[in-house]
This record gives structure tokens, C-alpha cells and sequence, in this order.
């Protein structure tokens, strides 16, 4: 099991677009940073092994954020999931940087010390 290259392959099908070689290495260095975030903000008792699939899922996500948040992808769009977002310039870049981290976030915020709040479950 090789997390980060996990972390880079659920980024790059999270971003949708062909990436140079320059690129995929800068967003594989997003993704190592957006692994050792996510695993030092897990709470007491949770490990990355203990929930690998939504850990990994986050920390793709996560790193296209740091990715987009650089301004450094190349592509005018990118799709992610049903959502597509244009460049528009520095802060449609960060804006898309700052949705993109708050969704990797919420993704693990029942396992994350400082995640925002969620139900576990809700009953009727």
C-alpha cells in the first residue's frame, strides 16, 4: 500500500485534466503536503490505516486544492465530480482552493480533532 501515491492517483481523477510532467510532480508534492495535514489533525485513536479509503479521498482532494490554490495548473476548467470551475483570475482560484479544502474537510470531519461538525447519525 503506497498512500501518497494513492493520494496522487484520487487527485488526478478529482482534476480531470491531462498533466505535464512538471505539473504531476508539483501535484504529487501537494499531495504529500495534504497526507502529513490530514494525519496530524486526526483525533487520538484514528489512524490513516484505520480509514484509508475516505483518508485518501480527502488528502486527493485536499492536495487539487493546494494545487489550484498555487495558480499553477495550466487548464482554463476543471471538472470535479458535478462541479466544474473556470479560471477567472487569482480569486476564482482561491475560491475554488478554499471549496475544494473545505469539502476535503468535511469529508473527515468526524475523524479530524479539529473538523467541523457533523451528525453521525440522525434519527427521526
Amino acid at each position: 500500500m503506497d498512500t501518497n501515491k494513492d493520494i496522487l492517483n484520487k487527485a488526478k481523477t478529482v482534476y480531470r485534466e491531462t498533466l505535464s510532467t512538471a505539473e504531476e510532480s508539483t501535484l504529487y508534492e501537494m499531495g504529500l503536503a495534504a497526507h502529513a495535514e490530514l494525519e496530524r489533525r486526526l483525533r487520538d485513536g484514528v489512524s490513516v490505516e484505520s480509514i484509508y479509503d475516505e483518508f485518501v479521498r480527502a488528502a486527493g482532494v485536499l492536495a487539487v486544492a493546494l494545487f489550484v490554490g498555487l495558480d499553477c495548473a495550466g487548464a482554463e476548467s476543471f471538472t470535479a465530480g458535478s462541479v466544474t470551475l473556470k479560471r477567472g483570475g487569482t480569486s476564482s482560484a482561491r475560491r475554488a482552493a478554499a471549496s475544494l479544502r473545505s469539502q476535503a474537510e468535511l469529508m473527515l470531519a468526524g475523524y479530524l480533532r479539529d473538523g467541523a461538525f457533523c451528525f453521525g447519525t440522525v434519527r427521526t
